[in-house]
This record gives structure tokens, sequence and C-alpha cells, in this order.
């Protein structure tokens, strides 16, 4: 077995068989969670092709010359050289920290080269052979006239976003600012009606002495008596503002479907001295699904993940809406005819780029369902600095509706409202 050491180089075949599959195990330990990643990069050192970034969230390439399999901060890669395109000519394994923490925090990182179950090559580093880095490379594959192997053991303080620039990824650039889309303001309640004054008594009239007994006078049959007039129904109401934690329910009219249930996204762009800086902000709308069959996943614009209103899992992202300006917003088209697939959905909103700044972005949702009340769902809880926010949770009602709670929960990533709400998902790394 050889020992690496940072800025090891040498040929890989020396110590494996490279017409055969070999296996690359990474094992970081830390306070922090730790995201592995293997580049499969070209001659430029670019990821020319996105299909060969395997990570947790796409754990093979497209014809399984690299295979991933991830379980908490462990990583296991199974390659095979021989199988790989010709564009791709380097292997990059990284590992980079999920929130707080530096790699000059961790108690360890080893990769290890496996083949046929025997270590062929080992790397151990610790925190002292870092800083301030968010995102190191451990070891480097690449071709040149032979297979080779390097561990620079570099870092970056930046993270998962200066890797995906160094390779060549790219990040969205910022929306213009446009003006504000207007918020409906809510419909005043009129005032009651003032109430009259008493209408005071007048003192009753002294009796008159008895006046001598006249004649019976006969007594005429009484009048019918009239039928009642019917009380009318009570108009229902065409809007409902949600609080916070308050249910209500989306329901169908017997012997009709459910019908399509419209959930729109509004927001607002900062104004004033915020829009000199350029704090545009770029809501999302996106929604956690589970259906009856166990089916899990989620809709966004991240990764294009837009779903299908006709197919599994019956629900649409119509597009994304990247200034707020649009006066349409963004949209989610749920199938209420599916309503026996779906068992149970979460509405919620992310940050893509701008401040975590949601006193400026006004948020507001609406939901519309046909022989039902509008409902509304505003976002007002303001002093949170986190980027997602859980909106509303849907859940299938004996499969004639579903209920509607307000939530407006905030979180600082998607995995952690997934946990929030056991959705029990894997979550990468994706890009618009």
């Amino acid at each position: 077995m050889i020992n690496l050491v940072r800025g090891f180089r040498g040929k890989l075949g020396d110590s494996i068989q490279l017409n055969q599959p070999f296996q690359v195990h990474m094992k970081t330990v830390g306070n922090a969670e730790y995201d592995s990643c293997c580049f499969g990069v070209d001659a430029d050192n670019q990821l020319s092709d996105d299909r060969y970034m395997i990570f947790y969230n796409q754990l093979r390439s497209p014809n399984g010359e690299i295979i991933c399999n991830s379980s908490g901060n462990f990583s296991d890669y199974m390659v095979n050289l021989s199988a790989l395109p010709e564009k791709i000519q380097k292997l990059v394994f990284t590992v980079s920290i999920d929130g707080a923490g530096t790699m000059g925090e961790i108690q360890s990182h080893q990769i290890q080269i496996l083949q046929n179950g025997t270590v062929c090559m080992e790397l151990n580093l610790t925190g002292k052979d870092f800083q301030n880095e968010k995102a190191i490379i451990g070891i480097e594959i690449y071709l040149k006239n032979v297979w080779r192997i390097a561990s620079p053991a570099s870092g970056y303080n930046g993270g998962l976003a200066d890797l995906l620039t160094h390779y060549g990824g790219t990040l969205a650039e910022p929306a213009p600012i446009p003006e504000p889309a207007p918020i409906p303001e809510p419909v005043p309640i009129p005032e009651p009606a003032p109430i009259p004054e008493p209408v005071p008594i007048p003192e009753p009239e002294p009796t008159p002495e008895p006046e001598p007994t006249p004649e019976p006078v006969p007594i005429p049959e009484p009048e019918p008596t009239p039928e009642p007039v019917p009380t009318p129904e009570p108009v229902p109401a065409t809007k409902v503002e949600l609080r916070k934690g308050q249910k209500v329910s989306l329901q169908k009219k017997e012997g009709q479907s459910l019908g399509e249930i419209h959930v729109n996204l509004n927001w607002s762009q900062p104004t004033g001295l915020a829009s000199l800086f350029n704090f545009a902000i770029d809501l999302d709308l996106e929604c956690l699904y589970e259906l009856t069959d166990g089916t899990k996943g989620c809709i966004q614009a991240l990764g294009k993940k837009f779903g299908s209103l006709t197919d599994s899992p019956y629900i649409l992202l119509d597009g994304d809406d990247r200034s707020g300006a649009n006066s349409n917003g963004e949209n989610i088209h749920i199938n209420g005819d599916k309503i026996p697939k779906i068992k149970r959905l979460l509405i919620f909103t992310s940050i893509y780029e701008g401040a975590a700044n949601w006193a400026v972005a006004k948020g507001v949702v609406t939901m519309k369902c046909p022989n039902n009340p509008e409902l509304i769902v505003r976002m007002d809880e303001y002093g949170s600095r986190c980027k997602v926010c859980a909106i509303a949770l849907l859940e299938n009602k004996d499969n004639q509706g579903f209920t509607v709670e307000k939530l407006v929960q905030y979180f600082d990533s998607k995995p952690k409202m997934d946990k929030a709400y056991h959705w029990g998902l894997k979550w990468g790394y994706g890009k618009k």
C-alpha cells in the first residue's frame, strides 16, 4: 500500500490494474455535514457535461462508468476508467461543508483507493492541514499519456460555489430591478350601522271608569295565519385570509370532481435606497409531494423539475419569474381529479438570489379551487434571515379534498425543512 501525502504525483498503474474497476472511498469526521463530489472534466479542466458531476443527488454517470454510494459523511465511488468517454480526461474528488464550519475544524479526512477488496493507496488529512476552507480537492485522477494520480489537498474558502466556478459552472446573473408588483390590499370591512337611540315609552293613560256593559257583538272568524317567509341562505365567503396554524378545507361538491387547484406566488422588489445596491430578490415557488404509492419528490425550477399535470406527480410548475415583475407571478397547478393518488403536499418558497429580506419581498400566496373560496396566505413574519419558507401544508381528506394549513415557518436550508416535516428526500446541488 502507498501512503499518499499532499503534493504527491505518480502513475496510477503502478498500484492498480487500470483495465479493472476500482473503488474510491471517502470519509470525513467532524462536527458538520460534509458532501463529497466527483467532477468529470475535459482537457480544458471544464465541467462541459453536467452528467459527469457525480454526488448524492446524481449517483451515476450516463453509462455507469462512475457510480456513487453515499451514506452520511461516507461516500464510495466505483470507477471504470476504460469505459469513460474520450472527452473525460480527469476525475476530481472533492468534499465540501454543508452549512457552518470550516475544514480547519475537521478531525480527519481519509481517501482510500481499493481494488478487489484490497487498499492500494491511502491519503490521511486532519484539520491542521487547512484553515478557513469550506471545500477541498483531495485527489485527482487524470490522463497524461497514461492515467496518473495527484493529491493536491487544496482548498476553497467559498465552498462548493468556488469549486463550480473553478470547473466552469456558471452562476445566474442578477435579474434587472423592476418596479414592484402591486400587492392587493385586503377588502376593507364596512363599519357597522349606528344603533338608534331608544324611543321613550309614554306613561300609561289612567284607566277610565267602566262603561255599562253593552250587548255582546258577534266575534268574527280569525284571519288565516300567513305562511312564514323563508330565511335566505348565508352567502359563502369568496376569499379567506388564513392565520398561522389555521386549517380550512378545499372540498369537491357531491357528484363533481375537485378540479384544478391553482397556487400563485407574487412578491415585490426593493425600492428607494435598497434598489441602488442591486438587492434584487428572486423567489422560487416550489412544492414537496408525497403520493399514496409512497413516491416522494420536489417540484422546482432548480434542475428543471417542473412536473406534469397529466402524469405522475400530477403537479405542474408553469415557469420561473426571475424578477417578481410578472403580474402573474409563479404558479403551481395541482390536478384535483387525481386526489386519490396524492397523500400530501408542502408548498414552500426559497430565495434563489438576493438577501433574505422577507419584509421587502412581501410575498403573498393565493390558492384557487372551483366551488371553494379563494385562500390567501401572507408571508407576514419578517424577522427571519433564513432563505427557505414553508408556506402551507395540504393533506388528503378522505379523497374528497384537501385540508390547507398556513405554516409560514422559516429554515436555513431545504434539507432542514424536509427533516422538520419528515419527508426523507436526498438533497444535492443544482442550477437554473
